[in-house]
């Protein structure tokens, strides 16, 4: 277990030999010939981080193989690796909150099997991810508990590999002194390792000592093409170029960092590609190149949204998770307050019952003697039970307003389910925003700079076109704004001329990319989900009085059910379906009508007429709370309308809603 230890921290720091491919090849070859066992589980592991550095899809791709037999033989320690393993693959990605994710999935599990060694690799896989997402305090706080660990039971080679990895986040955290020697201590041990020496040429770079920084550099290029290690070329050829535009060399700055840029394996690893853009950037902003300026600015801010945005993406997973939670607790509360009640008032029932007869058959028994006496009982008793009504009463009274609280609960709840699609559908406006006021800034240097009147002119008027669009863009995100703050809102009940064709195709965008944005968070090997929108609104509708934040919420409800029951059919048919979630809106006479159309599974006939009953859910446990369809269901009739549900099993399901005009 020590060496299998030491080689996968081998791997997470491109420590690889000039015999890795054969390597490799003799580790298929036992692949292919291996039982569905642990061993076979520890196979796949060793291909897995030998490629993570390298190919890491095909890195992933192992791992996820790992995952299924380990669960499968019920191998624990084996879940714990391959967990492991995809969290390592997922932060060479770029995909840092998956791999944060399943990073501490396996650090649990590692403490639950009091594996040390185990816990020390989880340690430094979240180390090196919070690393490469800037986050360096967690990260020198895991590796420095993975060395104490290591220290306390081990040492030698395992302890060199930690010290380079706390070198490397010591390096980017600027901590330069430390960082040196922790890379000195490792070095004096492992000088062919190509990772060690890009954080060795790093440090030399920032220190000022560029001679020695690009001997580092120069050695570890060759030593990372024997070792098929990709990602520290990558690592080099930026620093190479960093330091060339430290000592004035430009064009060679832009050469290497070109090279780099163009690296097949650049895909697989997001934050090279990064680094690469933003230095290109800077040098063609400082030649006032604007074109190349533009080109490399904008694939550097698509590439920081990628990896540094998901703040967002955890916030509002975080919301509708608690949400849900919070709605599971009120159903409890709510099923055992019923329970309660119930077993009271038999209680009492059977109680007074009880009492009212031994009374009568007392009286009876003995009438003439105690008839005085048993009035006093039977009086008594009435006033008993008086009180315990008041009390029942009480009950039912407190569970009516839990009730009520758990109905408002769900209607606001909606709110959580936008909140993934509003933060894309305001993204692209202020994206625009942002590239026409930097273009209108160069603009206007360019006309401070001209002396043709013509030119003048036609930069003016491009300025003014470049206003027209930001104006109309921000116009875009105020209304996306309004139409988030008018959502959360507590509706007043009072009606207002709507363009319902606009508020249903708003509130579809709006589910779509929640759902999309959700299934970016699914845990690794779930693919993202896509659908096909189809709509086919009648324009001679005009606008008709309904209260937009009710019919809102039930346009958001049948959405969001439409997108689940094509995303579980999905599932079940990976190959040959494409899902299709078609609205349409038509006038008929005096009224409108809006169809919302899914190619799902559709609804069994069994359960058809219950849908539309409060707490009622096909979903699984967490993923519903059977509110949503009766209360679209109450707010329809309340404005005077109706809604029906139309399908067939198997080919899909067609909800109708009738609105007056």
């Amino acid at each position: 277990m020590r060496k299998l230890f030491f080689q996968c921290l081998l791997i997470f720091f491109s420590l690889c030999t000039v015999a890795q491919n054969k390597q490799i090849d003799s580790l298929k070859q036992s692949l292919s010939a291996a039982k569905e066992d642990t061993n076979k589980v520890k196979l796949l592991s060793m291909l897995s981080q030998r490629y993570t550095w390298s190919f890491v899809d095909t890195a992933i791709m192992y791992a996820r193989q790992e995952l299924r037999l380990s669960q499968q033989l019920n191998f624990e320690s084996g879940i714990a690796t391959s967990l492991n393993d995809l969290a390592g693959g997922l932060t060479t990605l770029g995909n840092y909150t998956a791999a944060l994710d399943l990073g501490y999935k396996s650090l649990s599990m590692y403490k639950k099997l009091k594996d040390t060694l185990g816990i020390t690799f989880a340690l430094g896989t979240l180390g090196l991810c919070y690393r490469d997402q800037g986050d360096y305090v967690p990260a020198i706080q895991n590796i420095r508990e993975a060395i104490r660990l290591i220290k306390l039971k081990y040492g030698g080679d395992n302890l060199t590999v930690i010290s380079g990895m706390l070198s490397s986040v010591y390096e980017r955290s600027n901590r330069l002194d430390s960082a040196l020697l922790y890379a000195q201590q490792a070095y004096r041990q492992r000088s062919d390792w190509t990772g060690l020496l890009t954080v060795l040429g790093a440090i030399h770079s920032k220190l000022g000592n560029y001679g020695s920084s690009l001997a580092f550099y120069r050695k570890a290029i060759p030593l990372a093409i024997q070792g098929n290690a990709q990602i520290d070329i990558l690592d080099a050829l930026n620093g190479m170029a960093r330091v060339y535009l430290n000592i004035g060399k430009t064009d060679s700055a832009i050469y290497y960092a070109k090279q780099a840029l163009t690296q097949k394996w650049g895909k697989g690893y997001p934050i090279s590609t990064l680094h690469a853009s933003t230095l290109l950037a800077n040098i063609y902003e400082s030649q006032n190149k604007t074109d190349s300026t533009l080109k490399y600015l904008k694939l550097t801010i698509n590439l920081k949204d990628s990896l540094f945005n998901q703040q967002k993406t955890r916030e509002a997973q975080g919301f509708t998770f608690n949400e849900q939670l919070h709605q599971q607790e009120l159903k409890q509360q709510l099923a055992q307050s019923e329970l309660q009640y119930k077993n009271r008032l038999n209680v009492y029932i059977l109680l007074g019952g009880l009492f009212i007869l031994l009374l009568v058959a007392a009286g009876l028994w003995r009438r003439n003697v105690y008839k005085q006496k048993s009035y006093t009982l039977l009086e008594k008793q009435k006033q008993e039970i008086d009180l315990q009504k008041a009390k029942a009463e009480e009950s039912l009274h407190k569970l009516q307003s839990t009730q009520a609280q758990l109905i408002q609960s769900e209607k606001m709840a909606s709110l959580g389910e936008l909140t993934a699609g509003i933060a894309h559908e305001i993204q692209n406006p202020l994206n625009f925003v942002n590239n026409f006021s930097e273009v209108n800034n160069e603009l206007i240097e360019e006309m401070n700079n001209e002396n043709d009147i013509a030119e003048i002119k036609a930069i003016a008027n491009d300025i003014k076109q470049n206003n027209e669009k930001i104006a109309f863009h921000g116009k875009r995100a105020d209304s996306i704004v309004k139409g988030m703050m008018q959502h959360s809102q507590v509706s007043t009940g009072q009606k207002e001329p709507t363009d319902i064709n606009a508020l249903a195709d708003e509130y579809l965008r709006l589910s779509y990319h929640g759902i999309r944005a959700k299934g970016k968070s699914l845990s690794a090997g779930q693919a993202g989900f896509n659908a096909t929108l189809e709509t086919d609104f009648d324009t001679s509708i005009g606008k008709i009085n309904i209260v937009p934040q009710e019919i809102g919420r039930v346009l958001l409800n049948l959405y969001n059910n439409a997108f689940y029951a094509v995303n579980e059919k999905a599932k079940q048919q990976p190959n040959g379906y494409e899902p299709v979630i078609s609205v349409t809106t038509k006038k008929l006479n005096d009224k409108v009508e809006i169809r919302v159309k899914d190619n799902g599974n559709g609804i069994p006939q069994n359960i058809l007429e219950k849908i539309f009953q409060p707490f009622f859910t096909t979903k699984p446990t967490g993923q519903g709370t059977g509110l949503g369809l009766s209360l679209s269901y109450d707010i329809i009739k309340a404005h005077g309308g109706e809604i029906k549900v139309e399908t067939k099993e198997g080919e899909g399901t067609i909800f109708i809603i009738q609105l007056n005009c």
